[in-house]
């Protein structure tokens, strides 16, 4: 399947999620990080089933590996930037939260994949990322 189509696929389940994730935390009046919690303990449990024939990997990708996901997809990603999103979601419209967390994430994206990974931009990829900028000054700022 193109990366593409995963793409799509990732962000309905996102969307998806945080609609019932945003329901879910003010219904129980949850902390975001009670959420992230819960979240993460049934990942976790999907995760471990899904991933059981890949485990063998683990012997021989080296600790600088399993380091960088750890802390890039566990503490980052994962751990910070989910209770973020739920702090945001609590108290904040989801058009909007999700608009600007998920607009900004290819900017910086990019920008990251340019500087440190030396990634070449497209004139039609830097245009998409002047556009995602637009679009998050326009929710920001021109909001009812």
């Amino acid at each position: 399947m193109r990366a593409e189509i995963w793409a799509v696929l990732t962000a309905v389940c996102w969307s998806c999620g945080s609609v019932l994730e945003k329901k879910g935390v003010k219904l129980g009046q949850l902390s975001p990080v009670m959420g992230t919690t819960i979240r993460t303990f049934f990942s976790l449990m999907l995760l471990s089933f899904l991933s059981f024939p890949y485990w063998k990997q683990l012997k021989t990708c080296g600790t600088k590996s399993i380091s960088l996901i750890a802390i890039g997809g566990g503490v980052i990603a994962g751990g910070l930037g989910i209770v973020f999103l739920y702090t945001g979601l609590k108290s904040g419209h989801i058009s909007v939260v999700l608009a600007i967390a998920f607009c900004l994430t290819p900017v910086i994206g990019s920008i990251l994949g340019y500087v440190t990974l030396g990634e070449k931009l497209s004139n039609v990829q830097i245009t998409g990322v002047v556009f995602c900028i637009l679009g998050v000054f326009m929710l920001t700022f021109f909001k009812k």
